[in-house]
């Protein structure tokens, strides 16, 4: 077992590590965990830029005690799984595309581990794969909840998107964009701006500071323009039209890091869907403090049971 430990971040129950190998050769690491009890289905969970399935342990176990059986993804370019630039530090898609196809293929290998109904649990980037994986139909879903996701970039203009898009043409992706930090380094609490949690933040920092291969820094001007290209196809009218499955998000009130205003312009497409505004929560709403975090799961609570109803069995 090659999961990265630290104290107080137990091992989900049953937790098993899978490996399978996306476009390019590239080596993407998942991992599945059994239900506790009858299984009422299984939540397919899509973690942030620079996350890995480590930092969601404590939402893994929270869902496992729920009666779901878990799927969690390092998304090619960060974690533990391959990178597709020869500095593992920098943060790099040629496409969307391709976590897109990884996360389709994983649950597709896996479906005998996850029992359905499947319902996506979402965050930030996470949040702009999922979405374009419903949206183009190759990963089905009976719900979905988004916790901050990246549907826009805060502060990414229309030049910088252009100027990303020539630099690919040119060759150029696998370049740091310009003004990204090209090194980790710990985080400072104080300045953080992910969350009001000392202790979860905490928690997160010291699983890279044991494992370094865990640390990423800034992202490519590839991965800039293809965050353009993904967010830009979710905000087209009607490009939505076929998902139509319970949905909640959460936007948080404090976002510093994604555009809250794409929210309200996807969620025009999603007839239906639950918005919530989440009071005193910065951007890493599964990483905040318990009251923030209760009301995002009472939130998802009130989904799953849609779907999945407790007194299920499996």
């Amino acid at each position: 077992m090659a999961f990265v430990r630290v104290p107080g971040n137990e091992i989900p129950e049953g937790a098993e590590e899978h490996w399978l190998e996306g476009r390019g050769g590239v080596k993407v690491r998942v991992m599945t965990a059994p239900a506790r009890g009858p299984a009422r289905g299984s939540v397919i969970v899509a973690p942030g830029r620079t996350e890995f399935i480590e930092k969601y342990f404590e939402v893994i176990r929270e869902v496992q005690q729920r009666g779901f059986a878990v799927f969690c993804i390092d998304w090619r370019g960060q974690g533990l799984s391959g990178r597709e630039v020869e500095n593992s530090l920098k943060g790099h898609f040629v496409s969307f595309d391709d976590p897109v196809n990884d996360l389709a293929t994983a649950v597709r290998l896996l479906a005998d581990k996850l029992p359905k109904p499947h319902i996506g649990l979402a965050h930030s980037m996470g949040g702009a794969i999922l979405l374009r994986a419903l949206q183009t139909r190759r990963v089905e879903l009976d719900a979905a909840a988004f916790s901050a996701p990246m549907w826009g970039i805060n502060g990414l203009k229309d030049f910088q998107k252009k100027y990303a898009r020539f630099m690919v043409s040119l060759g150029l992706g696998g370049t740091f964009a310009p003004g990204v930090e090209k090194k980790w380094k710990r985080e400072n609490f104080k300045r953080n701006p992910v969350t009001h949690d000392k202790e979860r933040h905490a928690r997160c920092q010291g699983l890279i500071s044991e494992e370094p291969r865990l640390a990423l820094a800034g992202p490519t001007i590839g991965w800039v323009s293809a965050a353009a290209d993904a967010t830009e196809s979710l905000q087209q009218p009607n490009s939505l039209a076929n998902v139509r499955i319970p949905i909640v998000v959460a936007t948080a009130a404090e976002e510093q890091l994604v555009d809250n205003a794409s929210h309200d312009v996807v969620l025009a497409q999603l007839p239906g869907a639950q918005h919530i505004t989440i009071a005193g929560a910065k951007h890493e709403i599964l990483m905040e403090t318990d009251a923030v975090r209760a009301q995002f799961w009472a939130a998802f609570d009130e989904l799953t049971a849609r779907v999945a109803p407790a007194t299920a069995q499996a």
